[in-house]
């Protein structure tokens, strides 16, 4: 099943906890932003930041199938 960009995102900073000040500045994003989207107070995080983040999670090897995978058997 293919997940939505949204689900992606959210699995990824899910995986990357932690990391999330580092991606933000890597990514040129406001240092908040990653907390904002996983908290709900950013409901629509806009396509073009979103792409920007999975971008740079799969230039760090991070593949989406494997983590929501896993994500999905543990809840």
């Amino acid at each position: 099943m293919n997940k939505s960009l949204y689900d992606q995102l959210k699995a990824y900073l899910l995986f990357a906890k932690g990391d999330w000040q580092t991606i933000a500045r890597d990514c040129g994003v406001d240092s908040s932003w990653p907390y904002k989207v996983m908290s709900g107070r950013i409901k629509d995080p806009g396509v073009l930041r979103t792409e920007r983040i999975l971008k740079y999670a799969r230039s760090k090897g991070w593949r989406p199938s494997k983590t929501l995978n896993q994500h999905n058997e543990a809840a």
